[in-house]
C-alpha cells in the first residue's frame, strides 16, 4: 500500500426488537434497493445489468474472503417472493458450483453539501457492489479520488448474562456493520466523519422496516 493511502476500521452495532427473527433480518439486507434508500445523502440510484460490469474501471468481483461465506440462492433465499428484487437476483451473486459468483451493481448519485469545496463535487457519484453472505450482506462502495469502503453487515446472536430469552423461544439479535475505508489520507477524516455521522439513522431506518413502520 502507498504511504498516500490508509486504512480505517469502524464498527457499529444495533440491538434488534424482541421478536425479530434471523429469517427477517437477513431478509432486510438482501432487499438492496431498500438498502440504498437508507442513505441520507441518496439522490439516485441505477441498476447495472451483469452484460455491462465490464465497462466498469475495475471490473466487480467478490473478494476472496467473501467468496466462502456466500449464501447461496436457493428456494429459501430470504428476499420476499414476487417481488422486482427476485427478478434480478437472477443476474446477482452466483454461488453453485462452476459459476463466476458476480455481485449486483448500482450506480448511485449521492448530494453532499458537507465535503470541503475542491474535494468532491456536490453530486458523487459511486459504485455499489453487493453480495449475499450467509449472515448479512457484503457491499463494496467505489467511489472519486479512489475511496473504495468494504462494509460487512451481520445478523448475528447477542451472549448477554441476565437476558431472557423471548416468549416466542427467539433470542435477541444485533445488527453489526463493519467498515473498512482504504482512501488517500488526505481523504479519510473526510470519509470516517461521513460514515460515523450517518450510521445511527441508517441502522434507525433498517429497524423500523423490522418492525413494520
Amino acid at each position: 500500500m502507498s504511504f498516500l493511502t490508509t486504512t480505517a476500521n469502524m464498527t457499529h452495532a444495533s440491538r434488534l426488537p424482541r421478536g425479530i427473527t434471523r429469517a427477517q433480518a437477513l431478509a432486510m439486507l438482501s432487499d438492496h434497493e431498500f438498502f440504498l434508500s437508507c442513505d441520507p445523502h441518496l439522490d439516485k440510484y441505477d441498476f447495472i445489468p451483469p452484460s455491462d460490469h465490464a465497462s466498469l474501471t475495475p471490473p466487480p468481483s467478490v473478494p476472496d474472503h467473501i467468496r466462502p461465506q456466500l449464501r447461496p440462492t436457493s428456494s429459501e433465499d430470504p428476499t420476499p417472493s414476487g417481488s422486482d428484487e427476485d427478478s434480478r437476483r437472477a443476474d446477482a451473486t452466483k454461488t453453485e458450483e462452476g459459476e463466476e459468483a458476480v455481485p449486483k451493481c448500482y450506480r448511485v448519485t449521492d448530494v453532499v453539501h458537507a465535503i470541503p469545496a475542491g474535494i468532491w463535487d456536490t453530486s458523487v457519484v459511486s459504485t455499489y457492489e453487493f453480495s449475499d453472505i450467509r449472515d448479512g450482506l457484503f457491499v463494496r462502495i467505489r467511489s472519486p479520488m479512489s475511496v473504495v469502503m468494504d462494509t460487512v453487515w451481520r445478523v448475528r446472536e447477542v451472549e448477554e448474562k441476565g437476558e431472557e430469552e423471548g416468549k416466542d423461544g427467539t433470542g435477541l439479535l444485533e445488527l453489526v456493520e463493519e467498515v473498512t475505508i482504504r482512501c488517500s489520507r488526505l481523504l479519510v477524516g473526510i470519509v470516517k466523519g461521513q460514515c460515523e455521522n450517518g450510521w445511527g439513522g441508517i441502522h434507525a431506518k433498517m429497524i423500523a422496516r423490522l418492525e413494520g413502520k
